[in-house]
């Protein structure tokens, strides 16, 4: 799952996302970006909890998805036409609604809450190799598509906001129909109908998971939507800045969101039958520690240079201290994917709604004071604080919740890994290879990059029993 998505996810974001941000410009893109963000910002409508919610029920119980799918496909299509009207209503005042490409993005929105809510249907069934050519997908038919939009030179169908916008549509809408397609499979006998009281009571079942959502969103998603804001003239080319980073950091974050899919239904299923889930807890922290600080002391370490090769139009210092914020996130964020999928699965609502809230609320004070004066960089303190926070909290939870005893080895081995990654850094920075910039750059990752599986193994925190996942095994 992972392999598959680092092939074919950074080459959209570095090959065809990145291109269109230096070929329109940073104040282009950094409106996008920020209207981007604002209607990601309702997701929360259009989701309402259901894609945890039907991964966790149908995991359980397969047989359920004969009951569920065709009541919440129907309960989603109510949910996209209200999710419309609150982002029309929002966006008016902010005159958002005078740029043509935000009715694009909205329908992209919608069209992406539909894919990955079908696809848990199929992560629920264990069928996670199918999951991940799905999960894929839409990025492939995108590269694709907007390959001809950039080097193409089609008459009439130039590179710009719109039209790239257009061709996620296409993209999106077709694997939609694939996604149906796959999820209709699985299924029965099943029956469509409009039965007011089995959406509330699935409005009352999936209400925690929403509410979960929204505040996880809000505190994602709302800093690139203050700093178009509160940068007044400056705010769309500081946005574009911030962007430059977070797309790094985003693809990134699929990683942690790949893994978490996986964990949710297993948690859910050990829990259910009331195995034991420490061992599975281990693996999945395990898992994403490795693939957490390998990634930060390298990415960190050549932060400016990786700036100055992607982006031309931009101070490379600058961006790269925006990016350097945002590359720390990425440890707390990978962490939480494992325990916070944990909570979920357990359903320790009410305590993580606590926590998100309060996390909102620091990381929009946060956001409003730094903001003016550090601009980007500000946004990205803003937000490594509160994952910080929120890393902090949700572990003591965890520990407390289901008695977990922090092992002294545990920590040394962690310890040791952290060790080797940096002293490779040290000895892999000390040579030049070809001397040319992107060339040189790109063999000391390859060089770095593969000892990591060396040094997991060697210090003990990935062994044979590590990705032994399945339901059903007790170690």
């Amino acid at each position: 799952m992972v392999f598959v998505n680092l092939l074919i996810k950074p080459f959209w974001v570095f090959g065809i996302d990145r291109t269109v941000q230096n070929s329109l410009g940073g104040s282009d893109y950094g409106l996008y970006f920020a209207i981007f963000n604002f209607t990601y910002l309702f997701q929360i409508v259009l989701d309402f909890g259901l894609q945890n919610y039907n991964n966790r029920e149908v995991a359980s119980d397969n047989s359920r998805i004969n009951q569920l799918l065709p009541a919440i496909l129907t309960f989603k299509t109510i949910l996209f036409i209200l999710y419309l009207a609150l982002c029309v209503c929002v966006a008016y005042p902010l005159g958002y609604l005078s740029k043509p490409f935000i009715w694009v993005i909205l329908a992209n929105q919608i069209l992406l809450s539909f894919n990955i809510y079908l696809r848990t249907n199929i992560s629920a069934h264990q069928l996670f190799v199918k999951d991940a050519l799905l999960s894929v997908l839409d990025k492939l038919l995108m590269i694709i598509f907007a390959a001809i939009l950039i080097w193409g030179n089609l008459p009439g169908f130039q590179l710009s906001v719109f039209n790239f916008a257009l061709v996620q549509l296409a993209a999106y809408l077709f694997t939609f129909f694939v996604c149906l397609i796959f999820s209709l499979k699985l299924t029965h006998k099943i029956y469509f109908s409009f039965d007011l009281k089995q959406m509330w009571g699935i409005a009352r079942e999936t209400l925690p998971y929403a509410v979960i959502h929204f505040l996880m969103t809000v505190y994602y998603r709302i800093d690139g939507v203050m700093l178009e804001q509160l940068q007044g003239v400056k705010g769309a080319e500081e946005s574009g800045i911030y962007a430059q980073g977070y797309r790094i950091m985003e693809s990134l974050n699929n990683i942690g969101y790949l893994l978490a899919t996986i964990l949710l239904p297993l948690f859910a299923f050990r829990i259910s039958k009331q195995e034991e889930i420490k061992s599975l807890l281990k693996s999945g922290i395990s898992i994403m520690f490795c693939v957490a600080v390998s990634i930060i002391i390298c990415l960190f370490s050549y932060r400016f240079e990786l700036m100055h090769l992607l982006y031309s139009s931009s101070d490379a210092y600058y961006s790269g201290e925006v990016f350097g914020y945002l590359l720390l996130n990425f440890f707390p964020v990978a962490i939480l994917y494992v325990i916070g999928t944990l909570l979920t699965a357990n359903r320790n609502f009410k305590l993580m709604i606590y926590t998100l809230s309060i996390a909102v609320l620091i990381n929009v004070l946060l956001n409003y004071y730094l903001i003016p004066v550090l601009g980007a960089k500000g946004a990205g303190l803003a937000t490594l604080v509160t994952q910080l926070f929120m890393l902090i909290a949700y572990s003591i939870y965890v520990v407390y919740i289901f008695k977990i005893s922090l092992q002294v080895t545990f920590l040394l081995r962690v310890l040791l890994f952290s060790a080797l990654c940096y002293l490779m850094l040290l000895l892999v920075s000390r040579f030049a290879f070809f001397g040319n910039g992107s060339q040189d750059l790109l063999m000391h990752f390859a060089a770095y990059f593969v000892a990591i599986p060396l040094f997991a193994y060697i210090s003990g925190l990935i062994d044979e029993k590590t990705f032994q996942l399945k339901v059903g095994q007790n170690k």
